[in-house]
């Protein structure tokens, strides 16, 4: 994400790669540009108002944040976290609508406070712009500013006691899940164990079921 990229390459590579061409093509684009200014500041402390693009002698560019200071932040100085949110930012108003993207671990570097701003965004932009996203977290805050709609969708990983392998099920298929739910927090029940203990005893029950 560090690295000068050619312009004309406006595709995240599988770890960021290209992300200041990406971010490039965004920026032609003045309602692209301006969404990604407006959810870099909702999502990091910084005040960026502009990008600029710099090339070096190969032609490669690479971003640079202005801030309402004046102050510039180049790829080179912005923290993993700020880079992490550009890439993110950048795959989610990328002009094509149907890519599917896998993002390990959604949560990690963002602030608390801002979890919640980072599932609307997501969330947005899968019914708005065609993307479909895939996210893993350990994360139970998060867990808790789901919609109804990607509730239902969302899938626990788990490991029986004593077992090699790990398995996934539905939390919507979790036993009276939504009748908890009006008296519970999701991301309480993620923290107590309370997902995990439910899993295993459906898989014990459907064990002797089989039997």
């Amino acid at each position: 994400m560090r690295i000068p990229s050619l312009p004309g390459q406006p595709i995240l590579g599988d770890r960021g790669e290209r992300l200041s061409s990406a971010l490039l093509s965004i920026c032609r684009d003045e309602a692209r540009k301006r969404t990604l200014l407006e959810w870099l500041r909702a999502l990091t402390p910084l005040d960026v108002v502009d990008f600029t693009f710099p090339e070096d002698f190969s032609g490669r560019v690479l971003v640079h944040l202005v801030e309402q200071s004046g102050r510039k932040i180049s790829a080179h100085s912005a923290s993993e976290g700020t880079l992490r949110f550009l890439a993110l930012l950048a795959a989610l108003l990328d002009a094509d609508p149907t890519r599917t993207y896998v993002i390990e671990e959604i949560d990690n570097g963002i602030h608390p406070t801002r979890l919640h701003l980072l599932v609307q965004l997501i969330e947005q932009q899968c019914r708005t712009g065609g993307v479909q996203v895939i996210a893993t977290t350990h994360s139970p805050q998060l867990l808790g500013f789901l919609s109804p709609e990607a509730r239902a969708a969302a899938l626990l990983v788990y490991r029986l006691r004593g077992a090699d392998e790990s398995r996934i099920r539905r939390i919507a298929e979790l036993p009276d899940l939504e009748r908890i739910l009006e008296t519970q927090d999701l991301s309480r029940l993620h923290a107590s164990g309370w997902l995990e203990d439910m899993a295993e005893l459906m898989a014990d029950a459907e064990h002797e079921a089989a039997e």
